[in-house]
């Protein structure tokens, strides 16, 4: 004869299951107010071990921590979107280790960077691609780190957390595409992949929020040679580059429950990839990560 307890256990996982098979499906959607500002503090510390021929390992970390306006202006009510223009400012750049030192001493952060653009009701963003903006990066050995560039791009990050466009129940996942103008169009990076999952939700500081998971990879494969240059633009340091290699990710984003606002967005990149010096004659394997977390600020 079954224990009560053991009775009331088996009541309790039978009316929890009941409740999950009725539970009913989410439209999620992003909430968009024209006039309206949203501001993010990303960090992000890349970790990369450099194993170069002569010379042995050298390892590099480089930290930045950055600032990003969100600004939304039009509206528009066929589209369901709103036009955008995110300002990213490099408000700390350090560099530390091995092949910090023999690439000299740490650049100045770069100039506040303004990039245009739109934000629809599923939190697709798509970038104005501006051919004569300047790299986020421009310090020399950089070329030879993926997703540097992206690691300090709060559009980068809030376009990975597209909404779906059907309701959804809390364990559903889907495949999220990225537009050209971010993931898809970093130098380098080729054919990325990216699931969502709705995981559960929680209470944060009194904010009720829901709790994705995104799992991710892509490819690399990079030959500076074949793009293109701009008249007068010095040559690189170690001549042209060649990579190839592949990155996996994984992340967690808290989107709140009422505005669909991503509240915060945390994720790993691990790379492994080899890089192939034409001026030196040397390829190098360069492995490491990349932890970047973007906070909305109040």
């Amino acid at each position: 004869m079954k224990s009560f307890g053991s009775i009331k256990c088996l009541a309790f996982l039978a009316l929890a299951a009941a409740a999950y098979a009725v539970q009913d499906p989410l439209l999620l959607r992003r909430e968009l107010k024209e006039g309206t500002t949203e501001k993010y503090k990303i960090e992000s510390v890349v970790k990369q071990l450099v194993d170069a021929p002569s010379f042995g390992e050298q390892d590099l970390i480089v930290t930045t921590v950055s600032t990003c306006d969100v600004k939304f202006g039009k509206i528009d009510p066929e589209k369901k979107n709103a036009e955008i223009e995110t300002t990213t400012k490099v408000e700390k750049l350090s560099m530390e280790g091995a092949l910090a030192a023999m690439l000299g001493q740490t650049p100045k952060p770069p100039e506040p960077k303004t990039e245009k653009g739109t934000l629809d009701a599923h939190g697709k963003i798509v970038m104005v691609k501006d051919p004569n903006a300047k790299k986020m990066s421009s310090m020399p050995g950089m070329d030879m780190l993926p997703g540097l560039e992206m690691a300090g791009s709060a559009a980068s990050l809030l376009a990975f957390m597209e909404l779906p466009e059907n309701p959804v129940k809390i364990g559903d996942s889907w495949d999220l595409a990225l537009p050209a103008s971010l993931g898809a169009g970093t130098p380098g990076v080729k054919d990325p992949k990216m699931t969502v999952k709705l995981v559960g939700e929680k209470d944060l500081d009194g904010r009720a929020v829901y709790v994705f998971a995104t799992t991710g990879s892509f490819k690399l494969d990079m030959d500076t040679s074949k793009m293109p240059k701009k008249e007068g633009e010095a040559p690189p340091q170690f001549g042209d580059v060649k990579m190839t290699g592949s990155a996996d990710l994984v992340g967690e984003a808290l989107v709140d429950k009422s505005t669909g606002q991503t509240i915060a967005h945390t994720m790993k990149v691990q790379n492994k990839t080899k890089v192939y010096l034409s001026a030196m004659g040397m390829e190098i394997p360069v492995n490491g990560t990349i932890d970047t977390t973007l906070k909305l600020q109040k």
